[in-house]
């Protein structure tokens, strides 16, 4: 394991995030504010961001464990066109709202693909919160919550956790929400402490 993950390109790190809590870190940290970029574009309401946030967030892990080097991709494309396609997905399964493809081209096109990067100072303080912000997420999650996360982190669908899982498709769903519903409250007691 490299000492210094902040040298290595999201590809590699991509990779390394399989085995390594710090290297996922590393990456989460990098795409935080895209995340939320997006989010804050597609949401309705602050609590609509919230989710879509915690849902990009979802997404990014699972596309951590997904991303193939050696098809010659790189991992900043393929993670931003999978958090927007599930985010897209998530509005329009809620019907709160619809971003035509149009106006997400152009806002793309005018904002830049990414967010500026902050100061080097604010990234580590940001490392640093996402990693006590995991490990409070793992500790309010039940084992079967965290088995089902799991699952779905590794690019199963909902049916194919539950059939790997011998429960009902349902269940899958229900626990999805109670993981996104503590995760939330996670994040709420975080920025409540920010105050």
């Amino acid at each position: 394991m490299p000492d210094n993950l902040e040298n290595l390109t999201d590809e590699e790190l991509a990779v390394l995030s399989r085995d390594s809590v710090e290297a996922e870190t590393e990456l989460l940290s990098r795409y935080f504010r895209l995340v939320r970029y997006h989010a804050g574009r597609y949401a309705a309401t602050s609590a609509d961001a919230e989710d879509l946030t915690q849902e990009g967030l979802i997404t990014l892990l699972r596309v951590m464990k997904q991303f193939r080097p050696e098809q010659d991709a790189k991992f900043s494309s393929f993670a931003q066109v999978c958090i927007m396609n599930q985010m897209r997905s998530l509005v329009r399964r809620q019907q709160k709202l619809a971003v035509p493809d149009e106006e997400l081209i152009r806002s793309l096109e005018e904002k830049g693909s990414f967010i500026d990067p902050d100061t080097p100072e604010s990234i580590l303080i940001e490392k640093e919160n996402y990693a006590d912000c995991r490990m409070q997420v793992m500790a309010v999650l039940s084992d079967k919550e965290w088995e089902i996360l799991q699952y779905i982190l590794n690019g199963n669908s909902y049916a194919q956790t539950a059939e790997q899982l011998h429960i009902s498709v349902k269940s899958v769903d229900n626990a999805m929400q109670r993981i996104r519903r503590k995760m939330r409250a996670v994040h709420s007691q975080d920025t409540d402490g920010e105050k």
